[in-house]
């Protein structure tokens, strides 16, 4: 099942993000201190999140953290499983190779795709990329859907929030 199709560099809204109990860190409007990621769809069928780190987000002066830059990876390439196929899923492997530093106040477009599926799993890769287009980090990841029960019960879903999100549940990932 692949989700409404979505024109090349228009900012894609998610469902959830209207929730006012959603707090994702990496993708939420309403979490005060997260990344706020919004997604776009690339000419390629890429999807893709800009992003602009401040000091918060240091771990030596002027260097993002490398678990912030985990976190930007595993949302762009679990966003783009969202919009490609209609589906939630938690990550259950990342895998990154850090190539330069993140700097702090430094432009940086995530790039993810989907590569492949098999075993009830889905498997993407990203890139982070700078303002010269130099590569600075590269990942795969292999992420496992979630199920509308698991989804109730973990994410705490009353009736009507999970009425606005079930769309986004028991979709099968079959074989590749």
């Amino acid at each position: 099942m692949t989700v409404a199709a979505h024109q090349p560099g228009e900012e894609i809204e998610f469902p959830w993000h209207t929730e006012p109990s959603f707090n994702c860190f990496g993708c939420s409007p309403h979490n005060p201190i997260g990344l706020k990621l919004r997604m776009r769809r690339l000419s390629n069928g890429d999807y893709a999140a800009e992003t602009v780190f401040s000091e918060d987000y240091a771990s030596y002066p002027g260097i993002v953290h490398g678990g912030i830059v985990q976190v930007l990876l595993d949302e762009v390439m679990g966003d783009t499983l969202a919009l490609v196929h209609g589906m939630l899923a938690f990550s259950v492997t990342l895998r990154s190779r850090m190539l330069l530093p993140l700097r702090v106040g430094v432009p940086y477009t995530t790039t993810a795709r989907i590569t492949g599926r098999g075993h009830g799993v889905l498997h993407t890769e990203a890139e982070i990329t700078g303002p010269d287009a130099e590569t600075h980090v590269m990942a795969g990841g292999t992420f496992q859907p979630i199920r509308s029960e698991q989804a109730r019960t973990l994410m705490d879903l009353d009736e009507a929030a999970f009425g606005r999100v079930r769309h986004y549940f028991d979709h099968g990932t079959g074989e590749s």
